[in-house]
């Protein structure tokens, strides 16, 4: 039966790829377009009484910020210790300190990842400014990041430099699949940066940064267990050996899981435990050629294995089987270069592979399989001329799909090339960005974008930023070429922010707050009228977002509050399944030999998919604690969702209840 003929008669659609994080269906646009007919939610009484609570939230916001400067000032300072500044490279592709950035740049170092006891990267990313995710069940279900409002296909995930964003028809990036035992540090850059990283950078840029050698040799193991029969082991080394650095680990980490379908708000749904195991690993090494050279070689990867159920299985029965699996692969060689004091170089060229299966053993069986293929060679040369530096490069990157089903076959490519130039620039107390860059896709054209942004530092710790950029977004080859639902004239995104922002930064202490506004042209969703993606929609979002890390004493401090009101233009609607309103906090206190933490996480109320009531607010609170048992050994344990917090991300899905682990440490002294 040919494909298209069997979705009709399932009533739902089926293509090559994994269930979407939006809607348990296939495609990453679904619930975009449910929008365009969705009515007001109950209790927001229309557009107008939205934008009324959205300024409310404002001045609530504007309160908070007053309060949260005033204890930095007034408390914080007196307690501050000084400590040494992060540097970071995502904000302008160079490395500077990070109150110099002038893009909302937060970075998750390696001492909050451990911290936390977090195992993957949504749980972590969730806890800062701007984010929200949708899970369709427990751990290794499929992620959709918001950030800003935008979801995932408008949010440029990079692992060591490599692009993460898949080319199925989901168009999203296995963040489920990461785990943070392999990650060093996280930058976080918010807003248009397509100028600097081209497409796909609307909502932002993630750039995660795996371990990497340095320091006296040392090694490490780490085990935990807990609750739903979650395992994890890790070991791991890292060091410096005359010429040589290197880093390599190793991990493994399982759980049961829950039933992951509210089986009351489901059809023909199985209640099965929907389980996951996952299996990781990175590896660097780098060889200091001479004072002014390196070569070195990167490799990272992961398998995941899981468990998942669909929510609108109409045609299905209640002893249905659906089982996934994710494999990826990324591998680097790259060399750096000072040619001369005012002259920096660095190569990479970087391969990656993510292959996706899905099986639905049933009453209606199949079997998709989707294997994304990127290859990207990057060349950048920095150039240091007193205040002013300097960036030009260029990027060539090959882009394929290879996807099939029990009915149809997609094979695909694509190359992408582009050329980009920026500057940083400092003159007293001004300091200037900019940034553009031209990108010439295959069968689809050139392709420009720029960002321009400007400080002003009122005295030594406060400064305020401005800031205008353009961005874009190609479709994913999917979207274009599915034998089902692909369309080839598909327009690409393009969007435009400005934002206005105000630091404050003494000592270890730095807070920023930004005033944001980003329009959307030409959308890529899903049409459920025409069974196809299209170019349907216009989106807007203003926001105010604030960040906060610091330390008070002998307690470090993390938190942050987003305002936001992303609306369909054509309808007013606000866009599904996003929240107005986000908030969290983070401590983490030194009490003897413990180190005791904390955290808490709103999330507001948010409209769901058509047809679907809204999902209510809800509240998480995550406790932790560490304690040496000697040089050596470390014993750790944490509870999640300590007052087992019943809630959903997305309607007909359930998430995790209270859960509690116990582990232990080994490192070895250096």
């Amino acid at each position: 039966m040919p494909l298209v003929a069997l979705n009709k008669r399932l009533g739902r659609r089926q293509r090559l790829s994994p269930p979407s994080p939006d809607t348990g269906q296939q495609g990453g646009g679904a619930s975009e377009i449910a929008l365009l007919e969705r009515p007001s939610t109950v209790g927001e009484g229309g557009e107008d009484t939205q934008l009324v609570g959205f300024m409310k939230m404002s001045f609530l916001s504007a309160r908070w910020l007053a309060s949260a400067f005033s204890l930095c000032l007034f408390g914080g300072a007196s307690l501050a210790n000084e400590s040494s500044p992060q540097v970071v490279v995502t904000a302008s592709r160079t490395a500077q300190i990070l109150t110099d950035a002038l893009p909302h740049t937060t970075v998750l170092g390696r001492d909050v990842i451990e911290q936390s006891q977090l195992v993957d990267l949504p749980s972590l990313l969730a806890r800062e400014a701007g984010f929200q995710f949708t899970q369709n069940g427990g751990r290794g279900s499929q992620a959709t990041a918001f950030l800003r409002g935008a979801a995932s296909l408008q949010v440029l995930v990079l692992v060591d430099g490599m692009p993460m964003t898949k080319q199925d028809t989901t168009g999203a990036v296995s963040l489920e699949h990461i785990m943070l035992d392999q990650v060093d540090h996280i930058e976080i850059v918010r807003g248009n940066v397509s100028a600097i990283y081209g497409s796909g950078a609307i909502g932002g840029v993630i750039q995660v940064f795996t371990r990497q050698g340095q320091g006296a040799p040392t090694a490490s193991v780490s085990t935990e267990l807990g609750s739903l029969g979650s395992q994890r082991l890790l070991a791991g080394a890292q060091g410096k050996a005359g010429d040589w650095r290197y880093a390599v680990s190793a991990g493994t980490n399982s759980t049961r899981g829950i039933n992951a379908i509210n089986v009351v708000q489901g059809l023909n749904v199985n209640p099965d435990l929907d389980g996951y195991k996952n299996a990781n690993y990175t590896l660097h090494v780098a060889y200091d050629l001479n004072a002014a050279h390196q070569m070195g070689l990167r490799a990272n990867g992961s398998q995941g294995r899981f468990d998942y159920d669909v929510s609108d299985a109409t045609y299905a029965s209640t002893t249905d089987i659906h089982k996934g699996a994710t494999q990826i692969n990324n591998n680097a060689l790259f060399w750096t270069a000072r040619f001369s004091e005012t002259w920096k170089s660095r190569i990479q060229v970087s391969d990656g592979k993510e292959k996706n299966t899905t099986e639905t053993v049933g009453l209606y069986p199949l079997k998709t399989q989707a294997l994304t293929h990127t290859q990207l060679m990057s060349w950048v040369n920095e150039f240091q001329f007193h205040n002013v530096t300097a960036t030009l490069g260029m990027d060539r990157q090959l882009q394929a799909i290879e996807a099939s089903d029990d009915y149809s076959a997609l094979l695909k490519k694509r190359a992408l090339n582009a050329i980009f130039a920026g500057g940083n620039y400092t003159l007293g107390v001004h300091s200037f960005q900019m940034n553009v860059r031209s990108d010439d896709v295959q069968d689809v054209g050139v392709r420009n974008s720029s960002y321009w942004g400007y400080g002003h530092e009122l005295n030594a710790q406060w400064k305020w930023v401005a800031a205008h950029s353009t961005a874009f977004n190609i479709a994913p080859l999917g979207y274009l070429y599915d034998p089902s639902s692909g369309n080839p004239n598909l327009k690409p995104e393009t969007a435009q922010t400005n934002e206005v922002g105000l630091q404050w930064a003494n000592g270890p202490h730095r807070m920023r707050s930004t005033l944001f506004s980003t329009h959307t042209r030409d959308m890529l969703l899903y049409d459920m009228t025409t069974w196809q993606f299209n170019n349907v929609a216009s989106v807007k979002n203003e926001g105010l977002e604030t960040s906060y890390s610091g330390r008070l004493g002998t307690t470090d401090v993390r938190a942050s509050l987003t305002l936001q009101h992303p609306i369909n233009e054509a309808t007013g609607q606000r866009l599904v399944r996003r929240a107005q309103t986000l908030a969290s906090t983070s401590v983490s206190q030194l009490w003897g030999p413990w180190v005791l933490g904390a955290s808490l996480r709103y999330t507001g109320a948010r409209p769901d998919t058509l047809d679907n009531p809204e999902l209510p607010s809800y509240t998480l609170v995550d406790l932790t604690a560490r304690y040496p048992l000697s040089p050596e050994w470390v014993a750790f344990g944490r509870v999640e969702n300590l007052t087992d917090k019943i809630y959903q991300t997305a309607y007909g899905y359930n998430q995790l209840p209270r859960t509690m682990t116990v582990g232990l440490t080994w490192k070895m002294k250096p």
